[in-house]
């Protein structure tokens, strides 16, 4: 009867293992973050969330540590992944620029889930060097990304990162104030179109 016990918990373990990756365990981290930042990140809690034993985790993740680094890599390497999708070809500046600001406000209005586990990111970054280091990379490869749109517009490189800092912090802030706002597609077209009037009026005449 032990015995019997014992193998259907070592069955069941082996099936935690086999079913579950590193990144069914970091998505779940998502969920938790976004809900109440890195201090809400508890392993029991993702256990059971995910209905599995605390040993699961442990397949994965050497400790909590080792599951936050982890955490901020991938979050890190997903947002600079992205850049490819919006990567300025120079033929048309001004189009190009509202095709940015339409993927970066009008989209990411409707993911709150998104802006919540960012917002997290930065916090943390305030108290861990880890994770401040993370930060600073994707915002500056968020920045030279606006560069390379921007050096269209002047050919003065400081002018150039001028611009893209400016469109950067807007986009950060207004990506803040309009989440959860999606319905209102009207208000969030408006501050596009300004965004774009207000960094097109810099454009400097050959």
């Amino acid at each position: 009867m032990n015995e019997a016990k014992t193998q259907a918990k070592r069955s069941s373990r082996t099936s935690d293992k086999a079913q579950l990756t590193r990144d069914n365990w970091l998505d779940a981290a998502a969920g938790e973050i976004a809900a109440g930042g890195f201090g809400h990140l508890r392993v029991m809690t993702l256990a059971k969330k995910l209905g599995v034993t605390r040993g699961s985790f442990y397949w994965h993740f050497r400790d909590h540590e080792d599951l936050v680094v982890s955490f901020l890599d991938r979050w890190r390497d997903r947002r600079l992944h992205e850049l490819q999708y919006w990567k300025p070809k120079g033929e048309n500046t001004s189009e190009e620029l509202r095709q940015i600001l339409e993927l970066l406000l009008t989209d990411a209005a409707r993911n709150v889930r998104r802006l919540q586990v960012e917002l997290a990111v930065r916090d943390f970054a305030r108290r861990d060097a880890y994770a401040a280091g993370i930060v600073e990379q994707v915002d500056e490869a968020r920045i030279s990304q606006n560069c390379i749109l921007f050096q269209h517009i002047s050919k003065d490189p400081q002018r150039t990162r001028d611009l893209s800092l400016l469109l950067y912090v807007a986009t950060i802030g207004s990506q803040v104030v309009l989440t959860g706002r999606g319905e209102d597609d009207n208000a969030i077209g408006r501050i596009e179109d300004l965004m774009a009037r207000v960094v097109m009026g810099f454009r400097e005449e050959n």
